[in-house]
């Protein structure tokens, strides 16, 4: 082998080092931006999945709040419902009571 062919093989073995070189510089790279990118899909995920858990809360104090209004508001038309049969029979006990002195 002369000078020239030894120079060739010489350049073609840079230049074949050159371009493994700028395909891993270009590997990093995409592996760098896509770690990145689910990086920041986690922290989405996170806040998305907090936002649902306060949605949740919210909705279950709600349900908490219209369940207690209801049962407040059957005891107290229970209770209207009975005092109204009392009196009723307090009165017709007293119209009885009347009836009998005659």
């Amino acid at each position: 082998m002369d000078d020239i062919q030894i120079q060739y093989l010489a350049e073609q073995l840079n230049r074949f080092k050159d371009s493994i070189d700028a395909r891993l510089k270009r590997l990093e790279a995409d592996l760098c931006h896509h770690q990145n990118l689910e990086e920041e899909e986690l922290a989405n995920l996170k806040i998305e999945i907090k936002h649902m858990h306060d949605l949740l809360e919210d909705h279950e104090k709600r349900i908490r709040t219209v369940d207690d209004a209801v049962i407040s508001l059957k005891t107290s038309t229970s209770l209207a419902q009975a005092g109204q049969a009392a009196l009723t029979l307090i009165a017709a006990t007293i119209a009885a009571w009347l009836g009998s002195q005659r």
